[in-house]
C-alpha cells in the first residue's frame, strides 16, 4: 500500500532539521518534493545526503535527486558556489543554471547519471566498468564537466581519473598531469594508484610514455626503500623487492581475567608506508579483534598498550619487553611468518631473528 504524501506541515517539519532524519528518510522525501516546494530548504535538505558518514553518499545523493524541480536544482547550483569538491565543480560546469526550465532539467538529470556512472559498483578491470568508462569519456559535456573538476580539485575519484586516461586527449592528460606532478613529489601511494589506471588507458604513444615515467618513479621508490636495507641487515642480499608479514599471539596472563596478546609486524619495499607494527590485548573468549595499538614509519595511530614504538630491526626487542612487560611469553612455534624470499632457508632466518 502506497505511503500517504507529507503534508506541508510534516515537509516543513523536515526541511527544517533534514540532519535529524535517517539517511532512508530523508531520501524518500527528497525523491518526492512537490514542484512548489520552498528551494532552500530543500536544496539544503538534499545536500545533507552527502554526508561523510554515508557509504557512497554521491551514490545516495545522485539517486534521490534524479528528478528535482527546478528551482530547487538552481538553488542547489547556488549553494554550491562556495563549495571546493569536486562534484561541486562537476556539477556546476554541467548544468546551465540560467538557462531554460526544460534545458536545466535534462541537464540535471544527465549529471544525476554521470555521478552514477563514476560510483560504479563493478570492479575496476571489470567490462562493464570499462563501458561505463568509455561512455562517460564519449560525452563531450561530461568530460569536460570532468576536466574542470580534475583541474580544481587536488582529490578526485580514481573513476574520474580513469575517465581522462580513456579519452586520452590533449585536454585530459593537462588535467591529469597535476595529479602525477604531487604524486611524484610526495612519492606516496597516490603513485600506486595513479600507476592503476593504466587499465583503463587508451593505447597511444603518449599514454605508454605517460605510464612509464609513473613507473620509472614507482622503480626508483621502491630501490631507495629502507625495506630493502632491512632485508640486506636480515642476511638476504640484495633483493629488487621485498616482503614480509609476521604473526605471533601470546600465552595467556592469569589473573582475574584471563588475557593473551596478539602482535603483527608487515613489510614491504612496495610502499611508501614500508612498515606497519600493530598489537592487541584479548580477552580469553572474546572473539573481537580490537586492535590496541598501531603504528607505522609515518603516524602512531593509537598506543592504549603503553609499549612505545620501534622500527623493524628492533621488533624482537619490543616484543620482548611486552612479554615482561605483561608476564607473558611469546608462542614462537606458532608464529606465521609469510615473505617474499622463497624458501624454508628465509623463514627459519627470520624465526631465529625472531626470537631475538
Amino acid at each position: 500500500m502506497p505511503k500517504k504524501p507529507l503534508t506541508s506541515r510534516q515537509l516543513d517539519s523536515v526541511l527544517q532539521a533534514p540532519e535529524r532524519r535517517s539517511q532512508a528518510g530523508l531520501r524518500n522525501v527528497i525523491t518526492s518534493l512537490p514542484e512548489d516546494v520552498d528551494p532552500v530548504p530543500a536544496a539544503r535538505a538534499a545536500l545533507c545526503l552527502i554526508r561523510a558518514d554515508h557509504v557512497h553518499p554521491m551514490r545516495i545523493f545522485a539517486r534521490a535527486c534524479k528528478t528535482l524541480p527546478v528551482p530547487v536544482i538552481r538553488a542547489l547550483l547556488d549553494l554550491l558556489e562556495t563549495d571546493r569538491r569536486p562534484h561541486s565543480f562537476f556539477l556546476r560546469e554541467y548544468v546551465p543554471r540560467d538557462g531554460k526550465k526544460r534545458e536545466v532539467s535534462t541537464a540535471w538529470a544527465s549529471a544525476m547519471q554521470a555521478l552514477l556512472d563514476l560510483e560504479s559498483p563493478y570492479g575496476w578491470a571489470t567490462p562493464r566498468r570499462k563501458a561505463k568508462l568509455r561512455g562517460l569519456a564519449g560525452n563531450p559535456r561530461t568530460l569536460q564537466a570532468i576536466q574542470t573538476a580534475a583541474v580544481a580539485c587536488e582529490q578526485v575519484s580514481m573513476d574520474m581519473l580513469a575517465v581522462l586516461v580513456t579519452d586520452a586527449s590533449e585536454a585530459s592528460l593537462d588535467a591529469l598531469i597535476p595529479h602525477v606532478e604531487r604524486a611524484v613529489k610526495r612519492r606516496d601511494q597516490t603513485l600506486d594508484r595513479l600507476q592503476e589506471l593504466r587499465t583503463h588507458a587508451r593505447a597511444t604513444p603518449v599514454m605508454d610514455d605517460f605510464f612509464q615515467r609513473i613507473q620509472a618513479q614507482l622503480d626508483a621508490r621502491q630501490a631507495a626503500s629502507p625495506a630493502l636495507q632491512f632485508a640486506r641487515e636480515l642476511g638476504f642480499g640484495e633483493l629488487d623487492t621485498f616482503e614480509l608479514t609476521i604473526e605471533l599471539e601470546s600465552s595467556t596472563r592469569a589473573g582475574a581475567k584471563a588475557y593473551w596478546y596478539w602482535a603483527w609486524l608487515h613489510v614491504s619495499s612496495d610502499s611508501d608506508q614500508w612498515f606497519t607494527i600493530a598489537a592487541a590485548e584479548k580477552e580469553r573468549g572474546n572473539l573481537l579483534h580490537n586492535v590496541d595499538l598501531n603504528f607505522n614509519n609515518k603516524l602512531i595511530h593509537r598506543d592504549h598498550l603503553g609499549l612505545g614504538t620501534c622500527e623493524p630491526a628492533g621488533f624482537p626487542a619490543w616484543i620482548a619487553r611486552a612479554a615482561k612487560k605483561f608476564r607473558v611469553q611469546w608462542n614462537h612455534d606458532g608464529a606465521q611468518i609469510k615473505t617474499s624470499v622463497r624458501g624454508n632457508k628465509g623463514r627459519e632466518l627470520l624465526a631465529r631473528w625472531l626470537r631475538g
